[in-house]
Parts: C-alpha cells; sequence; structure tokens
C-alpha cells in the first residue's frame, strides 16, 4: 500500500471536512431558510385572510342588524299609510350607516317605500292602493330637505324581486346571492326580514342592499407579497371582491346588461388555473405552474356561520417567497467558495508548518536510533505538541527518566445567585386588570418597514411602560401591539383600581403628547382603546419546573380584555367596569355608557367611559354631560321613555357624534313605540354577540 505524507493527509482530511462542512451548512441554510420563508408566507396569508373574513363579517353584519327594528315600525299591512314614519327611520340609518345604499321596504300589495344613497339622495314611494299606481321620487339634500320631486312610471313591482321571493314567514334574516345593483351597476348583496301580523301570516318585506365595492378596496390594502392577489370568490366561482373593484363586472355585449366576472373569465392565466385545480381536486394549499411559473394557492373558506360559501383565494408568486433566498443562497455559495480556496491556501501553508518541524524529529529519532547521540540537535517548534516530542526526545536523550505532563487550566463556571426559590402555583386574589391594544395597528404596520416599526412600537412601549410602572402596576406580558398589566400583585394595594385609572388616564395624556411628535417627525400616530376591570384571579406562577411565567388568569381577566374590544363598538378610547367604578367614583369623572353582555357571559355588566380624575381641570360642560348620562341610565333603566328620551335626545343635539348617546335614544324611541314587546325580566343589557 503506497504511503503519502502527513503533509498530504492532512490537506486531504481538511479540504474534505471543509467542503463538508461548507455544503452540510449551505444546505441546511437553503432548507431551513425556505421553510422559514414559507412558514412567514402562510403566516401573512393568515394573517390577511383573517382580516379579509372578519372586515367582511363586520362589513355586513353592522347593517343587517337594524332589519330587525325596522321590520317592528310597521303595524298594518298597507305601507304607505306611515311611509312619511319608514322613510325618516331609514334615512336615520342610512346616513348612520356607510356602507348601506338603499333601504326599502315593500308590502303584499305591491306597496313600496324606499330611501337610497346613489346616485342621488332620495326617497321612493310607490302606491298600489290608488288607480292608477303611483311612483314618486323625492331627491333630497343631506339634511332631508326636497330638492326636487319626480314622478315614476309605476312599473317596478317589488314583490318580483328575489329578495321578496326569497323571504319566507320564519322571522330570521335572508341573504340574497351576490348580483349587479341596478342603479350604480356594482356587485351587491340583500339582506331582508319578514314581517308577520299576529297569525305569522306575511305582510310585508324589509330589505337592505349593501354594495361590496368596500370589500375590493380592502383587498387592494393587503400586501401579500409583492406580486401577490388576494380574491373573494363565491359558490358559483364568480368574483365578489377584487383588489380592481373595476374588474368585477363586465357588461354583455349583446345585451348590454352588467354581470359579476367569473374568475375564468380574468386574463391572469395563474389565478383561473388556481381556482380550477381547487374545485377539481377540493384542497386548499398547494402549488401550481403555469408558464414555467410556481405559484403558491391557498384557499380560506369563510365560516359555516357565513352567509354564503365565499372563499378568499390568495395566490403568490413563488418567487416572492423564495426569491431573496436563493439570491441570499447564490451569495452565500459565492462566499463560500471563496472562502474554501483561501482556506486551502493558508492550509497548505500551515501544514508545511506543522510537517516541517515533524520530519526533522524523524531525522533526530533516526540519529538516536543509530546512536548519534551527539548530534541529535533541538526542534523548534510553535505547536505544543512537537515541542512536547521535542522534549520527549532530548529527555531520553540526556538520560531524562520522565517529562513533566501538560495539565491545561480549569474551565471558569458561571454562578447564578437567586434570592429565593420559584414554584408552581397561585392564590386567589383581588386584582385590577388592563388590557391595550393599538387601533388600525395592522394598517399601521403595512405601511412602516419592519425596523422602523420596531423602533417605532418600542417607544410607545417604553412610554406607557414607565407610566404604568410609576402607578405600581405589574406588566405581565405584551401581546403584539397590546399591553397586559395588572394591580395588587406581587405588592397588595388596598387602592389598585385608583392606582390603574390614574395610569390610563396618564398612558392616554402621554399617548397625546407623542403624536404631536411623531406628527412632527413623520412617524403614524397610535391610538389606544383600553379595557378595565376589577375582580377575583389566580395569580402566582404557572408553566413547567423549566421555564415559568408570573401571570394572572381567571374570568375577571378574560372579562377585562372584552371591555377593550367593547370600545371598537362605542367608539371610545377607555372603558372601565361596574367594579372600578364602584371603587373609583369619588375620585374620577366618569359617564355610563350601557349595560352589555359581552360574548361568553351570561349577565349584563354595567360599563363606563373613564373621563378625568376630579382633581384635574374638567369643563362645566363634561361635567354636565357625565351627570346628563347617568341621569338618562337611570332611567333608561326604570322604564321611563319621556324621560329617558328627553335627555339622550339633548344630548345627541350636543355631541351628535357619540355612538353611546345615539344608539341609547334610538332604543328609547323603539320601545316607547313598542312597549308591549319589552320582556317582563327586561334589565337593560345589550348582548354583544361579536368578539371583540
Amino acid at each position: 500500500m503506497e504511503k503519502i505524507s502527513f503533509k498530504t493527509s492532512i490537506l486531504q482530511r481538511f479540504i474534505f471536512l471543509l467542503l463538508l462542512t461548507v455544503l452540510s451548512i449551505g444546505i441546511c441554510f437553503y432548507y431551513g431558510s425556505k421553510k422559514i420563508a414559507l412558514e412567514l408566507a402562510d403566516q401573512i396569508v393568515k394573517e390577511s385572510t383573517d382580516n379579509v373574513i372578519e372586515r367582511t363579517i363586520n362589513y355586513l353584519n353592522v347593517p343587517t342588524m337594524q332589519a330587525r327594528p325596522l321590520s317592528s315600525l310597521v303595524r298594518q299591512s298597507n305601507i304607505t299609510e306611515i311611509h312619511e314614519e319608514l322613510w325618516k327611520y331609514m334615512w336615520e340609518e342610512l346616513l348612520v350607516l356607510p356602507q348601506v345604499q338603499t333601504i326599502f321596504i315593500a308590502d303584499t300589495y305591491g306597496n313600496y317605500v324606499q330611501v337610497r344613497r346613489e346616485p342621488d339622495l332620495a326617497t321612493r314611494l310607490i302606491n298600489r292602493s290608488v288607480n292608477p299606481p303611483v311612483e314618486k321620487w323625492l331627491i333630497r339634500d343631506e339634511n332631508y330637505r326636497v330638492i326636487r320631486v319626480e314622478n315614476g312610471d309605476a312599473n317596478f313591482d317589488p314583490r318580483t324581486r328575489p329578495w321578496y321571493k326569497n323571504t319566507q314567514a320564519e322571522p330570521r334574516i335572508y341573504w340574497t346571492d351576490v348580483y349587479v345593483f341596478t342603479t350604480t351597476q356594482t356587485p351587491g348583496i340583500s339582506a331582508s326580514y319578514p314581517v308577520l301580523d299576529a297569525q305569522g301570516q306575511l305582510i310585508a318585506v324589509t330589505c337592505i342592499n349593501t354594495p361590496l365595492y368596500s370589500l375590493s378596496n380592502f383587498l387592494a390594502e393587503q400586501k401579500v407579497g409583492q406580486h401577490g392577489v388576494a380574491l373573494i370568490v363565491n359558490a358559483h366561482g364568480e368574483l365578489v371582491a377584487h383588489p380592481d373593484r373595476q374588474r368585477l363586472t363586465r357588461k354583455d355585449s349583446v345585451t348590454g346588461e352588467f354581470h359579476l366576472v367569473h374568475i375564468s373569465e380574468l386574463n391572469e392565466k395563474w389565478l383561473t388555473r388556481a381556482y380550477q385545480v381547487y374545485t377539481q381536486k377540493n384542497i386548499r394549499k398547494f402549488t401550481i405552474q403555469v408558464a414555467n411559473k410556481n405559484y403558491i394557492v391557498n384557499v380560506v373558506p369563510f365560516p359555516h356561520s357565513f352567509i354564503s360559501e365565499w372563499q378568499v383565494l390568495v395566490v403568490i408568486p413563488e418567487t416572492d417567497v423564495l426569491g431573496p433566498v436563493h439570491a441570499l443562497l447564490w451569495q452565500a455559495s459565492a462566499i463560500s467558495i471563496a472562502i474554501v480556496m483561501v482556506s486551502i491556501i493558508l492550509m497548505y501553508f500551515f501544514a508545511a508548518k506543522v510537517t516541517k518541524p515533524i520530519t526533522q524529529l524523524v531525522i533526530e529519532t533516526t540519529k538516536i536510533k543509530n546512536l548519534l547521540l551527539d548530534e541529535v540537535r533541538p526542534v523548534q517548534s510553535t505547536i505544543r505538541e512537537i515541542d512536547m516530542m521535542n522534549h520527549a526526545l532530548l529527555s531520553a536523550t540526556h538520560g531524562l527518566q520522565s517529562f513533566r505532563k501538560y495539565v491545561p487550566a480549569d474551565l471558569l463556571r458561571q454562578l447564578i445567585q437567586i434570592g429565593q426559590e420559584a414554584k408552581l402555583g397561585g392564590e386567589e386574589s383581588e386584582l385590577t386588570i388592563m388590557f391595550s391594544d393599538i387601533e388600525g395597528f395592522t394598517s399601521i404596520s403595512e405601511r412602516m418597514t419592519a425596523q422602523d416599526l420596531m423602533l417605532h412600537l418600542s417607544e410607545y412601549f417604553e412610554n406607557l411602560t414607565h407610566i404604568i410602572m410609576q402607578e405600581q402596576g405589574t406588566i405581565d406580558k405584551y401581546i403584539g401591539d397590546g399591553i397586559m398589566a395588572f394591580w395588587g400583585a406581587p405588592v397588595k394595594l388596598f387602592d389598585a383600581p385608583q392606582h390603574a385609572c390614574r395610569a390610563i388616564l396618564a398612558c392616554q395624556r402621554k399617548l397625546t403628547e407623542l403624536n404631536e411628535k411623531w406628527s412632527l417627525e413623520g412617524k403614524p400616530n397610535l391610538y389606544t382603546r383600553i379595557g378595565l376591570h376589577t375582580g377575583n384571579t389566580i395569580v402566582g406562577n404557572v408553566g413547567s419546573h423549566h421555564r415559568m411565567n408570573y401571570t394572572v388568569i381567571g374570568d375577571a381577566v378574560n372579562l377585562a380584555s372584552r371591555l377593550e374590544g367593547v370600545n371598537k363598538f362605542y367608539g371610545t378610547r377607555t372603558i372601565i367596569s361596574q367594579s372600578v367604578y364602584e371603587q373609583v367614583a369619588h375620585q374620577f369623572y366618569c359617564r355610563p355608557l350601557d349595560i352589555v353582555t359581552v360574548k361568553g357571559k351570561s349577565i349584563g355588566i354595567k360599563i363606563y367611559e373613564l373621563i378625568a380624575e376630579k382633581n384635574e381641570p374638567l369643563s362645566l360642560a363634561m361635567q354636565a354631560f357625565c351627570s346628563d348620562c347617568e341621569q338618562g341610565i337611570e332611567a333608561y333603566l326604570q322604564q321611563d321613555w319621556v324621560r329617558a328620551l328627553e335627555i339622550f335626545s339633548t344630548l345627541h343635539s350636543l355631541f351628535p357624534d357619540d355612538i353611546s348617546v345615539k344608539l341609547l335614544m334610538l332604543r328609547c324611541q323603539e320601545f316607547q313605540r313598542n312597549s308591549h314587546r319589552i320582556p317582563l325580566d327586561w334589565n337593560g343589557a345589550t348582548i354583544l354577540e361579536e368578539k371583540f
């Protein structure tokens, strides 16, 4: 067997190990980066589709909630006799709900009462109680003043329309499929509700038309990769929403009528192919290849509780996801090749340096073998092992019996001192819990780079955390852009709610200052919604013996989280519960908002908006506002509709944008008209079905 030199052996093994290491790192880097990129893409798609579905459901549910109250206004079978009352009520609803295009009612005689937004604000009446039937349009301004009157031919019969035929005598919401509105030539959907007489017979149908172009506008704001597209399609494959709203409908060249565009009619073959594969194989996540390009496809259906079988179709070119990974891999490969070449050259000189003294040692050993001890010379080398061999050789040469072994120094150990041992478990305690969330953070994050967003959010957290800790609060965790904190543990506080309220007001004031500063710096403003509740919780260490977390759990924590979300419904920034109010009412200005039963709860609670501390200056108007709201709620709960309506109507005239006042005023009007329908166990609570 042919022998090779020590230098050659070192070089061979070094090159083999170097190439193996570089290839292993490269392969692990590629597949790891690919996995991370795909997981990130999945997360982006999930967040985008969740946002689209949530936005769609909220967009359609809000106007739908008005269909039932509207039906209660119809007390006789001929709606023309109360058309003025219906007009006014529907007009108010039209102005309050920007997503609604048209609200109308039709009875079994073919009479029709309507208000519309587009193309002009108008009210409409078709009266078939007279012969010949009469159709009248009243074009109005936003203040309900009549601008002009137009007469129609009364040919429109609402009883022939799909929304009317679709509505049965069962009292529930009925939805049409998506269709093109005749007036605006845009896609929309209709939600109807039956009006029944005492015998349960259908006497009329209320209906609300909601256009869907806002969903397309929302899709246009969603970024799913650089060139990715998100669509909403119905069960027939027709487009419900598209980032370009102009592509939702197409004019028939023969009839001149507009119809919904089917996804197969799109020019983008990769979109049509994606939907085709989905319908054929019924899989929701897959990859397709079109024109030698790969695309990642995700299909997310709307929940079963939704009105129709809609799906969100997201298609992203694979290069959007893996392109940066491939570019980085090529760069890493070029760098790796350069490193390998330089390393081989350096290793060659290193091997030469290592083998030279070894060769000399072989020569000196040969001298000893040949009993040429006087010719043995010491071998100089900076390598420890060779130097040890040299010493051994010299010791043998001079008759030394042994040599001292080299003992390396002991490794230093890091010592961690612990004041006391942490143990799993907790105790029941009354705490005040706070949840915060930044309004519209998702859209803000889409407009900023990751680095700028992190710095912006860090400055926000730094300031609010400092205030919370100054008021003896404990930061539990940061949940995305939200903060969870509590008062009363681990240090007991007898006035925890007061500290919490003071901290919340200070946070809102500080945020106002920061927003002024950020506006000057060209940064997005951040507005925070906060929920606060006091109740019994379990506080302590949860987790495992290897990793623990000091936190609070319990029903009170869930309620505080829900209250933060309820701010969205009432357009407020800070909501506190009844249990907090009872302990801080003597120190803080608060005004009652409503009595609500949040999702997951069966008992209604009174909620308040935290206004200011009583030792701070507050205008007499705001003080009177808080007092009047309290009196109005008291009259409302006592079912004194006249008194309550008088208070809330006055407040609405002074504060027309206040959602709570407007809702309570409308409820009082409704209860006053239909007092006989109020349940005996009515406690004033409003059930919030949505999980905010």
